[in-house]
């Protein structure tokens, strides 16, 4: 990017939304098409994959540590290929701290490229843990935006720059080991500012796109030790590994002090769901006593449950469990006013439905789970499904689409909803067998309306 393209802002959260936001508006994004707040899997991936396999670090390389993104499944593919073994950082390292995946000699392509995807990773890859003495001869990492000069912006959890301190911590990669990362041209900038980055950041040597290889030189200083004064005590229990680390430290007579305020960027929406979803149980009135004894006001906090539970009258019978004429008619009038409830939000439901899909040519084998799988893979997110799986057909309805200054979460037009759903296919054992006849078709469910078709013109 130019300097004309730079945010007004200077923090690192402006230039990665510069970024997203670039790569959105110009359609340079393969599926999960919303890239916010994910490392993007940009057009050119694997063109960019297979110039990385021509450097000369590559090819001298046994072991390779491999971020887990989707960009990056072209690279974990070749490398396979390439029968060199490769590491990969369980998610959030909330179970270990890598998948060790081997090929299998003699694997066809097919069983290559499935044992590169995360499910592929996930069922062969074996654990490792810190006490294991391997060397990882490359480091290659994923980026929102790099710098000319090395400087690198992840999606901004810091998972890559604490699992890179783990490896220096076993002894596994040095400052002479070569971090790669492959990025689209416009995810390039001149120049980043260097006070935003902190000591923990690990920067690249090389950055590798579809159409240029660039060389960071003199290279910039990567991060030697666990900064455990960046890390609170709750994401250090938070993850095994971590845990095993500072009492590894502790042992050999460091200090380890952590941070005192639990600030991590990734708990901070948890926390304050938490709060509200509280909060709304909970109503709280303000209680005013007159003491003289104490001689000042005393204010106390109540708190009170919105719903109270149902009592019913009981008659005095030869049964005492029976319930009286009265209390059965409070049952059947409390029956049918919560029915006309759930009637009523479900007619409010469907007629919020904004469009809908229908996919037919669904497996016979195929379950509503596969499709959820498949769906959240590729970033589509309907608000509901009809799932008819027994016909081979089902639908996805979308209640809203959304607008450009809408958050990014909510769905997108529809024309690039029915793109991100091409080349589907569920249900099928086997991938070495599937043809365009397997494919999923896609339609819309009802009539695009006019206001609908303006906003597809305009995508």
């Amino acid at each position: 990017m130019t300097e004309e393209q730079l945010p007004t802002e200077i923090t690192k959260h402006s230039f990665r939304q510069k970024v997203w936001d670039y790569l959105m508006k110009n359609d340079l994004v393969n599926f999960p098409l919303i890239v916010y707040n994910r490392i993007p899997n940009f057009k050119g991936a694997a063109e960019a994959a297979q110039r990385l396999t021509e450097l000369e670090v590559f090819k001298l390389a046994k072991v390779i540590k491999i971020n887990p993104d989707k960009p990056q499944e072209p690279i974990r593919f070749l490398t396979l290929e390439a029968n060199m073994e490769i590491l990969v950082p369980i998610p959030r390292l909330r179970s270990g701290l890598f998948l060790h995946v081997t090929p299998v000699a003699g694997s066809s392509k097919n069983e290559l490229r499935t044992l590169s995807k995360i499910h592929g990773l996930t069922v062969a890859g074996k654990p490792l843990g810190i006490d294991s003495k391997i060397k990882i001869d490359l480091v290659v990492l994923g980026s929102v935006c790099v710098s000319r000069d090395g400087y690198r912006l992840g999606k901004g959890k810091g998972f890559a720059d604490l699992e890179f301190a783990m490896m220096m911590r076993m002894g596994a990669v040095t400052q002479d080991t070569i971090v790669v990362t492959t990025v689209h041209d416009c995810q390039i900038f001149d120049s980043l500012p260097p006070e935003i980055f902190k000591e923990y950041d690990v920067p690249v040597d090389i950055i590798v796109t579809p159409t240029q290889t660039i060389i960071v030189n003199p290279k910039l200083k990567k991060p030697s030790c666990i900064m455990w004064h960046m890390l609170s005590e709750r994401r250090i229990k938070s993850m095994p590994v971590l845990q095993q680390l500072r009492e590894m430290d502790e042992k050999e007579g460091k200090v380890v002090t952590l941070k005192e305020e639990d600030s991590d960027i990734e708990t901070q929406k948890t926390y304050r769901s938490n709060y509200v979803k509280n909060k709304k149980r909970f109503k709280t009135k303000k209680i005013v006593s007159n003491d003289n004894n104490i001689g000042e006001e005393e204010e106390k906090q109540v708190k009170t449950r919105f719903l109270k539970k149902r009592t019913f009258n009981k008659v005095n019978s030869k049964d005492n469990n029976v319930f009286s004429n009265v209390a059965e008619g409070k049952m059947e009038r409390n029956d049918k006013n919560i029915q006309q409830r759930r009637k009523n939000l479900k007619l409010k439901s469907k007629s919020q439905v904004e469009f809908s899909l229908k996919l037919s040519n669904i497996s016979s084998g195929a379950r509503i789970r596969d499709l959820k799988n498949a769906l959240l893979e590729r970033g589509i997110k309907p608000n509901e499904i009809t799932w008819l799986g027994h016909r081979g057909i089902c639908y996805l309805h979308f209640n809203k689409l959304r607008k450009n200054n809408d958050l990014p979460d909510k769905p997108i037009q529809v024309d690039s909803i029915m793109a991100n759903l091409q080349q589907l296919c569920i249900g099928v054992e086997s991938n070495e067998n599937i043809n365009a006849r397997d494919f999923i078709i896609v339609k819309p469910a009802k009539p695009i309306s006019r206001i609908e078709v303006t906003d597809m013109t305009s995508v």
